[in-house]
């Protein structure tokens, strides 16, 4: 019995780790930077954002500040910087010093969109509605172009009920970064909370079909993350051959949007379901394919190396 739950837990560690690994592409953040401890990271060419970014997913939001702070003193504008600023505090237990912080700074700096935006997406976080929109309309009233504003006020009105004025928003944040994909999540969450949860992926196929790329693509991240987390949610459930067809699925979403880590992400998650299986054949076939389109995935060169000699 405990061999069998041993084995079990390392199967799902295994697939997990593949699934992972979409999830950390999905994100921009490439494995072999994930894969170094955060002492290593300043030997690694990567923005001050992304690298907050990773000390948010690995749990140290007390570096991920640093960097944040950092950042924003450099860049007073960056509105990313004092939304990681802001999560950072979040994620430490202390919203309520993101709020002092950036109110001091608004007092001497009345004109910084940014830091409105940063307020008013720490009133959120606190369940301050009202507070928020009146804060993110001072930030946009600032600056029209602060995506990251609207898209936090779009979420601010779905609280209130203000469904229409709540999708305004939000396309007008994506019409301005068009490669943000929070925005289009955001989008997601308001249709089903409007009760029309059929809208988002109807608007990604007008799309796909009006050739409409940068759009479509924002869409079919969204889609396929969904795909994702049902497909590990069924493996853990035993449904293999249901988890399968979720990759599949979510890897042919990938294709459509011409998105090649999440494709090679996709087919290394089929092919350590394939092995898991004893389809060793399938599993070289999608282990070739990673490696035709990223040649230097180097688990995938490890994974033909253990399976080649069983072949022979």
């Amino acid at each position: 019995m405990n061999q069998k739950l041993t084995v079990g837990k390392n199967r799902t560690s295994l697939f997990h780790f593949a699934i992972v690994l979409t999830f950390l592409l999905f994100f921009g953040i490439p494995q072999f930077i994930w894969a170094q401890s955060p002492q290593h990271l300043q030997s690694f060419n990567i923005s001050p954002l992304k690298e907050g970014e990773f000390f948010l997913l690995a749990k140290q939001p007390g570096e991920a500040l640093k960097v944040f702070k950092n950042l924003w003193k450099q860049e007073p504008q960056n509105s990313y910087a004092v939304r990681g600023i802001v999560r950072s505090y979040h994620a430490l237990g202390t919203l309520q010093e993101a709020v002092s912080l950036l109110s001091r700074y608004l007092e001497k700096h009345s004109q910084s969109s940014s830091a409105a935006y940063g307020l008013g997406f720490a009133f959120y976080l606190q369940g301050r509605f009202e507070e928020s929109r009146r804060v993110l309309n001072t930030a946009l009233s600032l600056d029209r172009e602060n995506a990251l504003a609207l898209n936090n006020l779009s979420a601010v009105l779905v609280e209130l009920k203000e469904y229409a004025d709540a999708l305004k928003r939000v396309k007008e944040a994506i019409s301005i970064a068009p490669n943000e994909w929070m925005f289009y999540r955001n989008l997601q969450m308001i249709y089903a909370s409007s009760g029309k949860p059929d809208q988002f992926e109807k608007e990604y196929r007008q799309l796909l079909a009006e050739k409409f790329p940068a759009k479509a693509k924002g869409y079919g991240l969204i889609l396929a993350q969904q795909l994702r987390q049902k497909s590990f949610k069924l493996y853990v459930d035993g449904k293999i051959d249901e988890c399968i067809n979720a990759i599949i699925a979510m890897l042919d979403l990938y294709r459509e949007i011409n998105h090649a880590p999440g494709i090679v992400a996709g087919l290394f998650s089929l092919a350590v379901l394939y092995e898991e299986q004893g389809k060793d054949e399938l599993a070289l076939e999608k282990y070739r394919e990673v490696l035709k389109i990223n040649p230097q995935h180097i688990q995938a060169h490890e994974k033909m190396q253990s399976l080649s000699p069983k072949k022979e």
